[in-house]
């Protein structure tokens, strides 16, 4: 089992001892939400330099069991343990530490207080509660409201590890925040199912308080059911397939609130068991038929299905009852668009709310480095390495940013956030189903355009037609109202390459016709307009790039691009739906060097090939063939079951093999918890059973030494690879996962 090193101790220099804290305390009437990180302070004495012989550290934590002052001070002891058994480089120079105190901080984003634990060595720890306003209020509090203060803290930092998705969306961690380990709250050895346990019961305690945690983007307001602390509760089961214990503890609040049903079906849908979840699904709408959740949920499942007939009025229904989400425009937006109706999948788009002011949640830097990444101390573990990760150096990434082709690093769409970023996925879908011409023909039929607005005015003698909707000032998030008059200002801005954006309205068509078939039309939502030109500039540059691509091979030249600027169009094509053409980018940058996003697109490629896959062969067993008869049919379908075998075994190397890149990856990153790779390890394991794919990884990765035809022994660059493993085969047995004792 791997252990924590002081190279997997990242450290930011503080400008002066406890300022960190200091910094910490003036911001924490800004924490929203679920609030950051925890910060953990170091009080360093150097005991071989005079020089600099006191400073401060901080680093930042997640996965630490915060359910009580004592064990924050169990983790600080050993902390400061580790930092004085041997001396490190330090900046250039060998130095040992002793640490003579360290404070924890942890956020409590029920109470919206910050708990501390400082541990004076050797000596006694003490905790304190600081509030909003940065005051301590750690003597009125009661020995009960201490305990209830502690558990909300405890799951407010489990919440906060399992749905961050900094390591998701990382872009090689340039600019981002490095100075955090990460820790898996639920691979603590013998007291794993004590801190899952916990959680889970205190999950029933605080289910009331839910709401306070905030939500996600897709929704305007936090609800009971909801928000970050159900979204945490769900991400847990998932992860652990504690479904049964699960299942129990929201069928006894199903009692006190029936909209719970929701969340049953969904845990019932994890464990596959559909047929439940769509008879509580059911049953739910029958009790209350505007409850949204439950809508939601079916239109969904009737979309898996791919029973868009049955999608359409639930996805309306759904609209009805949750007017004001996000997510219920945006599902009836998809149906339209695979029923091929692109003319209502526009108007809903247009009139999808979007929730301009909220972000999707991310662990930021809360403390500020003065002296930038020159305060940063970034270690390399040593005990896990794989040459073709661990060998990155960041200089090759820095050049290739300073040589980036400027046509590619200004393309905008990239830049989007929250529900924009959703809908311009959602326009996406549309154009790679009709093609960009086409796509401009619906949007004129349905939108009014520039030159039939001028001519309207001219016709009416400039009589104004006033049509109200909410819009979006660029990003700003500012309200307003649109008139016609606004429409020149929006269609404006489009520059003369983008003029197909405009339509030229009929000839010769008689003023009262003209009038009728205008007020038929709705204005187009100004960040709605800007989407058709953010999705203009993506064409242009996926058309030009596969031009030059065809040319060059035409020519028999080699085609030449850096890892990040495959990179670049992998991401391009991706946000055009067109995967293959974007794994072939994806795979000509891993060809370059690493890189992580590229790993991480390739194993979302490889996931959607293998459910492709799954999904033709259940077809093909569902409904086989008739016309073949006798022996020639037991050939063809041991062929076809040999054949699809195979396609299946490969592509699950390949997704292994994507996974274990990126837990070595993470890993020299200080982050041991990845939820979205276990998962997706989880899934593995239980097709192909534990024994397979320790065998599979013991074979590729092990740590032997290689031997040459010439009889030299060689260094394979593979070092802990297998013991890093065995951490993740811990906690697939520790929590049963499905498969994990075959």
């Amino acid at each position: 089992m791997l252990q924590t090193t002081l190279s997997s101790i990242p450290e930011a220099r503080e400008e002066y001892l406890g300022s960190s804290i200091i910094e910490r305390t003036s911001r924490l009437h800004t924490f929203n939400d679920l609030g950051p990180a925890d910060l953990c302070n170091i009080h360093k004495h150097s005991v071989t330099s005079k020089k600099n012989a006191e400073i401060g550290t901080f680093l930042y934590f997640t996965g630490v069991d915060t359910s009580n002052s004592a064990s924050i001070a169990a983790h600080l002891q050993s902390l400061a343990t580790l930092i004085g058994s041997k001396s490190q480089y330090w900046f250039g120079e060998k130095k040992h530490w002793k640490v003579p105190e360290l404070t924890y901080c942890t956020y409590n984003a029920f109470s919206k207080v910050d708990m501390r634990v400082t541990v004076h060595i050797p000596g006694k720890f003490e905790s304190v509660v600081v509030s909003n306003d940065g005051k301590l209020i750690h003597d009125k509090v009661s020995e009960d409201e201490m305990e209830k203060l502690w558990n909300e803290t405890f799951v407010s930092s489990i919440v906060r590890c399992l749905i961050d998705t900094t390591d998701d969306d990382d872009e090689n961690k340039i600019g981002g925040l490095v100075e955090v380990r990460k820790l898996n709250p639920f691979n603590n050895g013998a007291i794993s199912k004590e801190i899952l346990n916990n959680f889970l019961n205190s999950f029933e305690k605080l289910f009331w308080d839910g709401s306070k945690l905030g939500c996600g983007v897709d929704i305007p307001q936090a609800t009971l059911i909801n928000n970050y602390l159900i979204d945490g509760f769900l991400k847990c089961i998932q992860l652990t397939q504690s479904y049964d214990q699960g299942l129990k503890i929201l069928e006894r609040l199903q009692k006190l609130e029936p909209s719970v049903i929701t969340l049953i079906a969904k845990v019932y849908l994890m464990k596959d068991e559909e047929i439940i979840a769509i008879n509580l699904i059911n049953e739910g709408i029958k009790e209350n038929k505007r409850d949204s959740d439950l809508l939601l949920l079916q239109t969904q499942f009737c979309i898996d299905k791919k029973r868009y007939d049955l999608a359409l009025e639930l996805a309306k229904q759904t609209v009805k009852s949750s007017p004001s989400d996000f997510k219920s425009w945006s599902i009836l937006v998809t149906v339209y668009t695979k029923l091929n109706d692109f003319e209502n999948a526009l108007l809903t788009l247009n009139s999808c709310p979007m929730n301009s002011h909220k972000e999707k949640f991310t662990l930021r830097r809360i403390v500020p480095l003065r002296g930038g990444n020159d305060d940063l101390h970034l270690p390399s573990p040593v005990d896990v390495t794989l040459d073709e990760v661990s060998k990155l150096q960041s200089t090759e990434i820095t050049f290739e940013q300073r040589n980036l082709d400027p046509q590619l690093v200004n393309l905008p769409a990239p830049n989007l956030k929250s529900t924009f970023a959703k809908s311009y996925d959602l326009l996406t879908e549309i154009v790679n189903k009709t093609g960009w011409e086409a796509l401009l023909k619906y949007r004129a039929k349905v939108f009014v355009m520039e030159e039939e607005y001028r001519k309207d005015r001219k016709n009416s003698s400039k009589q104004q037609v006033n049509i109200s909707a909410e819009k979006l000032e660029g990003e700003n998030g500012e309200n307003g109202t649109v008139t016609n008059g606004n429409i020149e200002d929006v269609v404006g801005e489009a520059d003369e390459a983008a003029s197909t954006l405009g339509v030229k309205s009929p000839s010769k068509q008689s003023v009262e016709s003209f009038e009728n078939e205008f007020r038929k039309k709705r204005l187009c939502e100004r960040w709605l307009d800007n989407l058709f030109m953010l999705l203009y500039e993506d064409l242009r540059a996926y058309t030009m790039w596969q031009a030059e691509y065809v040319h060059f091979q035409a020519q028999q030249m080699e085609y030449k691009k850096t890892t990040l600027e495959w990179e670049i169009l992998g991401s391009l094509a991706y946000r055009l739906k067109h995967f293959k053409e974007g794994s072939v980018a994806f795979a000509n940058a891993l060809s370059g060097r690493f890189s992580s996003k590229s790993t991480r697109q390739m194993l979302k490629y490889y996931q959607m090939e293998r459910s492709k896959v799954l999904s033709k062969n259940s077809s093909t067993i569902a409904a086989p063939n008739g016309s073949s008869t006798g022996g020639m049919a037991n050939n063809s379908n041991n062929t076809s079951n040999h054949n699809y075998t195979k396609i299946v075994g490969q592509l699950n190397e390949k997704i292994l093999e994507c996974c274990i890149k990126l837990l070595v990856w993470n890993h020299r990153w200080y982050c041991e918890f990845s939820p979205t790779l276990i998962i997706i390890l989880s899934d593995l394991v239980s097709k192909d059973g534990l024994i397979k794919i320790q065998s599979q990884v013991s074979a590729v990765y092990s740590n032997s030494i290689n031997v040459s035809s010439s009889g030299a022994a060689t260094d394979n660059g593979n070092h802990g690879i297998t013991d890093m493993m065995d951490d993740v085969y811990e906690f697939f047995k520790y929590n049963s996962i499905a498969g994990a004792d075959n």
